[in-house]
């Protein structure tokens, strides 16, 4: 594509020289500027993209986007006011706009977005489309799978991916949106055909600084929205009720308590055999829902789920089987029956809320102790750690305290700010609480309860499906299931019976 077919569709103050490359590719990592690419300076966290435009033209970029002229680019400079925009602008130029040809459906909230995303794609599945879907867990185009590093990834990589599932003939595409992505311009100009909110609690208030602001980035994915596309909210979330109102558009809510909901949820039930409840729906029809997820809070994750796949006009019994056909999410309530004395969950609960609930839901295993192992990742919203350190001695009999994802802070730091919550809660060292920073050996203590004869529950939350932990700026591999699987064979827990059910002989 011409550098000049981009800059038509790219809002910019002045173009510094008159050659016309053509572009291959749009980088905003100079180390991923190669021959012939547009390289758009944007400022991360900890580097500014202006500081390696160089690096970018040395690479072979053959034009820059800078939001100031720079003297260390020898070729065509495309100045903006905002690179992040500018960057969402050509991505979208240069994937020739893909969201217009598929259906976009974004989902959005604090918790809850990937069950949502993961049941509407297998709504829209039954109902005989070809999918894409964009999420925590892992991204999937027409059935190809590939791991996904970001809730929502930058704008080129989005927008590649809509492109691959256009051309795979995809009809729907499914995207988990993160407040990160919506405030620094990553679905810019993606015009989506339906959104769904889930609900807004305490977190990620590092970057967004309070809740209002929070809440204001949640909101601004409804901006997005086609003409006549519906907005589906939760209306037991009071920022639900808040977003509602603010609302000018299609909107339709579902709740539980909201008696007033358009989508009602009544005689729900929930268990770790799986979950069950009516919905009465707009036209007044009431529909019976089924589905294998575990918590009492996926009730509404598959009213959202329903709710959007009715607006969008796919049949209620469509819709239910999808539900029912929809595994539970890797990394979400996963269980892992161990031997009548043990049982294991493990949770990607991170946030305050997320941790209260997923300590609810392990309580129903049975009577028994609760022993929870978490950390708190580094980096980020410092406020929550000692709340969190609170709400486990609250919510579990003993705790231990590792790392999560520690980032370039120091994790004892980190883990005795925990710590202060849990001492604050009335806990105790020894008797109540106990910090290993190695997650691994974490995991290993939390699971030594078995040996106990008291039936022992033991909740690992935070990292829930992921791969690798992050320290310093490397990837370590790192998965909770694997470690808790080596530790269960290490240390012989499982029966034989359940040895038999875990590898598929009985």
């Amino acid at each position: 594509m011409k550098l000049k077919a981009i800059l038509e569709e790219l809002p910019h103050l002045e173009v510094k020289g008159d050659a016309d490359p053509d572009i291959t590719a749009v980088a905003y990592d100079s180390r991923e500027a190669g021959p012939n690419s547009l390289f758009v300076a944007v400022k991360g966290q900890r580097a500014d993209g202006y500081d390696f435009v160089a690096d970018a033209v040395g690479r072979g970029a053959a034009a820059v986007v800078v939001e100031r002229a720079s003297p260390a680019a020898a070729v065509p400079q495309i100045i903006v006011r905002d690179s992040r925009r500018a960057l969402a602008a050509a991505a979208a130029a240069f994937y020739r706009h893909p969201g217009r040809e598929l259906a976009v459906v974004g989902v959005t909230g604090t918790n809850g977005k990937t069950t949502v995303a993961f049941l509407l794609d297998g709504i829209f599945r039954a109902a005989g489309y070809k999918t894409a879907l964009a999420s925590t867990v892992k991204n999937v185009v027409a059935g190809l799978e590939r791991r996904a590093r970001l809730t929502t990834a930058e704008a080129p990589e989005v927008q590649a991916l809509l492109r691959e599932a256009a051309d795979a003939g995809c009809g729907v595409a499914v995207v988990e949106v993160s407040s990160h992505a919506l405030a620094l311009s990553r679905v810019a100009g993606i015009p989506f055909a339906a959104a769904a909110f889930t609900n807004l609690s305490h977190d990620h208030l590092d970057f967004h600084r309070d809740m209002d602001s929070y809440f204001r980035a949640k909101a601004s994915l409804f901006g997005q929205l086609t003409e006549g596309a519906p907005a589906v909210v939760n209306a037991d979330d009071p920022y639900g009720r808040k977003l509602a109102a603010s609302l000018r558009g299609r909107t339709v809510t579902y709740g539980a308590r909201e008696t007033a909901s358009d989508y009602r949820v009544t005689d729900a039930s929930s268990g770790w055999r799986g979950l069950s409840f009516a919905l009465r729906c707009p036209d007044g029809a009431e529909v019976e829902i089924t589905s294998p997820l575990k918590g009492s809070f996926d009730v509404l994750n598959c009213a959202a789920a329903f709710a959007v796949a009715r607006e969008l006009g796919v049949a209620a019994d469509v819709a239910q089987k999808g539900i029912a056909a929809t595994a539970p999410v890797p990394g979400r309530l996963e269980l892992v029956d161990v031997n009548d004395n043990l049982r294991v969950v493990i949770d990607y609960a991170h946030s305050p809320d997320s941790m209260e609930k997923a300590l609810a839901e392990v309580r129903k295993l049975g009577p028994g102790r609760v022993v929870v192992v978490f950390g708190c990742t580094g980096d980020r919203d410092v406020e929550k750690r000692p709340a969190m350190g609170a709400l486990a001695r609250r919510g579990a009999d003993f705790v231990v305290v590792t790392t999560d994802d520690p980032y370039y802070e120091d994790p004892v730091a980190i883990a005795r700010a925990v710590e202060a919550g849990i001492v604050a809660a009335g806990g105790s060292d020894g008797d109540d609480y106990r910090i290993i920073l190695d997650r691994a050996e974490a995991v290993r203590f939390g699971l030594s309860a078995a040996a106990a004869e008291e039936p022992t529950a033991v909740a690992i939350l935070g990292k829930g499906h992921e791969e690798v932990q992050k320290v310093a700026g490397r990837e370590i591999p790192y998965n909770d299931r694997r470690t808790v699987e080596k530790v269960i064979a290490e240390l012989g827990l499982r029966t034989a019976a359940r040895a038999a059910r875990a590898e598929g002989r009985a």
